[in-house]
């Protein structure tokens, strides 16, 4: 199967998501620095799993430990600065 990629709505032209699940970063630029295009290292199914266990109150420390991502990627999720717009 080939991965195809569509906008995100709301976020067309700085995020798109693939017939598998991933996300990308596109290409662009903040504030004067160029951010490169990039594909994002969690996919839809690990973020809403990330969503879900914080809305049942599980700790940072646990959901990162048992899904072998930083504590940072969990609380950046857990404020809204990271995956915000994702479902």
């Amino acid at each position: 199967m080939k991965e195809t990629w569509t906008d995100i709505p709301g976020l067309e032209g700085k995020y798109q998501i693939s017939n598998m699940g991933r996300y990308k970063r596109l290409s662009r630029y903040i504030q004067g620095r160029r951010l490169p295009e990039e594909i994002l290292p969690l996919n839809q199914s690990q973020v809403r799993e990330v969503k879900e266990r914080l809305g049942k109150k599980e700790h940072v420390y646990d959901i990162a430990d048992s899904m072998g991502i930083s504590r940072k990627t969990v609380s950046k999720i857990k404020s809204g600065r990271s995956y915000a717009w994702a479902k």
